[in-house]
């Protein structure tokens, strides 16, 4: 069986849910109905492993490529056709966790032609979604991380018979590209964020994938926060959230940076909220970070550098994120985000969210 696939198409939002499908052909990454590129498949190496969980089942036999694998395996690949899928355990760097695997061979018969890409949108938008919250044993936060994706027979593989899609879970980031996570996606959060030290690009002035601080960037990441831990399991209001975090946020910036003049750097400070329906799916954390406005405040000004005292390690992966420990965090030492089972979602509109010492950009979902 081929190896090399073409079986990864793109798709936009549907019924609320968020649906991606990626697709090579003729070696490139293509995307439909989506306000986004896909401009690299490489996954960016998560900066520490959270919880160990999936991994390979056991099989009696070697798969025959790396599509022909069972529910829980983690897939990984860095070429944009996917050509170098590789099956690995979930405790590794991936960027394709199987989440149901579903035939359809009774609607498409061996003579059948192979389903257009509206066709198979339509398939995994309606079988893929429900399979993705039965294996999580959670809600499919609509806001989260996580993208419900699809891998499709090739074309070699349809004409030799194959009539199995692989449904999945992966990580796409603000600017289009894949990013690698490590852990099973049961075991791990659901929140969109990203660890303390990680910098954010910016396309022109909108927010991008991670990249190193030294390069310009839209957002540093200055702490991660665990609402739950202050607010308890009730939704807090949005005012709430940011009262709350105006000060806790303040405080992390003066630890992270030992004292920055936010005002003489003209820097700001922001951080995350969380809508009703991302709190429902259990997403509780957030970041805090600091950003630059333009001067018309149309949008996100470039950031070069990192204003951290003893800048940490590159971590752009959210797994591994770090609620420095203070009291007023609801954190604790060393945790993530996404080593626990709560969940957030962060911005990536190229715009900061209402924050700081200013209310920047007003609301509309302040509920």
């Amino acid at each position: 069986m081929s190896t090399g696939i073409n079986r990864l198409l793109a798709l936009g939002t549907i019924s609320g849910a968020r649906f991606l499908m990626a697709g090579a052909v003729l070696g490139a990454i293509i995307a439909l109905s989506l306000n986004m590129t896909l401009s690299s498949a490489e996954p960016r190496p998560p900066s520490a492993p959270p919880p160990m969980g999936g991994g390979m089942p056991a099989a009696d036999e070697e798969p025959e490529s790396p599509y022909d694998v069972p529910v829980g395996t983690c897939l990984n690949w860095g070429k944009p056709d996917g050509s170098d899928m590789t099956a690995v355990n979930c405790g590794e760097s991936h960027v394709f966790e199987v989440t149901e695997i579903i035939q359809v061979g009774t609607e498409f018969p061996q003579d059948a032609k192979r389903p257009s890409v509206g066709r198979w949108r339509k398939i995994a938008s309606k079988e893929c979604a429900d399979g993705a919250e039965e294996y999580l044993g959670d809600p499919l936060d609509p806001e989260g991380k996580f993208t419900v994706t699809a891998l499709l027979p090739n074309k070699e593989e349809w004409d030799s018979g194959e009539r199995t899609l692989r449904c999945g879970l992966w990580r796409i980031g603000p600017g289009g590209s894949l990013q690698a996570t490590t852990g099973s996606a049961k075991d791990q959060s659901q929140s969109d964020i990203w660890a303390k030290g990680t910098c954010l690009g910016l396309l022109d002035k909108s927010v991008s994938d991670p990249v190193s601080c030294d390069e310009p960037h839209s957002y540093e990441m200055i702490s991660v926060i665990k609402l739950d831990d202050h607010f308890g399991k009730d939704y807090p209001l949005k005012k709430k959230q940011n009262a709350y975090l105006d000060k806790v946020c303040a405080k992390h910036i003066q630890q992270y940076t030992g004292g920055i003049d936010l005002a003489k750097e003209k820097l700001i400070a922001t951080w995350d909220t969380r809508t009703k329906a991302s709190w429902d799916a259990g997403s509780v954390y957030v970041n805090c970070k600091v950003a630059r406005l333009r001067a018309d405040k149309s949008g996100l000004a470039p950031i070069s550098g990192s204003i951290a005292k003893a800048p940490p390690p590159q971590k752009p992966d959210s797994d591994s994120g770090d609620s420095s420990g203070d009291k007023d965090s609801g954190g604790s030492n060393g945790n993530s985000g996404d080593n626990g089972k709560g969940k957030g979602k962060g911005n990536a509109n190229g715009k900061p969210d209402k924050g700081g010492a200013a209310d920047l950009l007003d609301d509309p979902d302040d509920n």
